[in-house]
């Protein structure tokens, strides 16, 4: 029995550090569902540079900064909803000057459903819809024209529990695009490591390949990025994190890099 109540306890601390720090970051839910009644809010920051050069031989660069806020609720032990929303300026320097542009950058709100869990897996499906804005578009190519659709399947394993926790989850999605882009196949992989009760390192993959369905003047871009992150637990409730996002490799943009921070509280 104490061991039992010992691994459950390791669990609901790993779920909860992955849901956190998913929705931080890439406001993309884990695969474990938040129970009933929790509730995550989050405060993240994030600032990104792109060097032009290489998509417009007159070259410049492209900066963003970003504040957004995600919110999570356990409607059931099964059922989550969330949303979120980005607020940002953006900053588009070239051989014709400098141009700014500030709003919000997207909204997005989602349902997911856990059909199964046990102490070392978890399973679900996500339903989700956004309206991102343009604002960015005109400075770094139109990613995100038009209304989105996405449905995802999410998978999440607890790998070890001493005397190091680790985990990993992969997440697999669909994103139909309702303006001129094309639709996408979008991706994340995720390895984490709990060294102690404060503690946890995370690394991240991501990629977004297009299926080249994009109308006349859509978008249409592949990209691969990698994002290695921090994440200190100062307590049940709050915590901090702080990373880096890379982007690897790509086709049809420039290349970035960002540095974010965030903290979260839970409820």
């Amino acid at each position: 029995m104490a061991l039992g109540a010992a691994s459950k306890t390791a669990q609901a601390s790993l779920a909860l550090m992955l849901t956190a720090f998913g929705a931080a970051c890439s406001a993309h839910a884990s695969p474990w569902a938040r129970a009933d009644g929790e509730l995550l809010i989050i405060s993240h920051a994030e600032y990104f540079y792109s060097d032009l050069t290489s998509q417009d031989p007159r070259g410049g660069r492209f900066e963003s900064l970003d504040t957004d806020t995600y919110i999570e609720f356990g409607v059931t032990d099964d059922v989550t909803i969330g949303g979120k929303a980005i607020y940002g300026t953006s900053w588009l320097t070239n051989s014709a000057g400098t141009f700014t542009d500030t709003g919000f950058s997207e909204i997005e709100g989602y349902a997911q459903y856990q059909f199964a869990r046990t102490i070392k897996h978890a399973a679900s499906l996500r339903l989700s819809a956004g309206k991102p804005a343009a604002f960015q578009a005109s400075a770094r190519q139109a990613i995100n024209n038009g209304a989105d659709v996405e449905l995802a399947a999410l998978y999440g394993r607890n790998l070890t529990f001493a005397p190091l926790k680790t985990f990993t989850a992969v997440e697999v999605g669909y994103r139909k695009r309702f303006g001129a882009g094309a639709d996408v196949i979008r991706s994340q992989v995720t390895l984490g490591a709990e060294p102690s009760q404060h503690w946890l390192l995370l690394l991240e993959g991501f990629s977004t390949v297009s299926l080249r369905n994009e109308k006349p003047g859509g978008a249409d871009y592949d990209i691969v990025k990698i994002q290695p992150s921090l994440v200190y637990r100062i307590n049940r409730r709050w915590a901090v994190q702080a990373g880096m996002n890379e982007e690897v490799t790509g086709r049809n943009l420039a290349l970035g890099r960002t540095f974010f921070i965030g903290l979260w509280s839970a409820f």
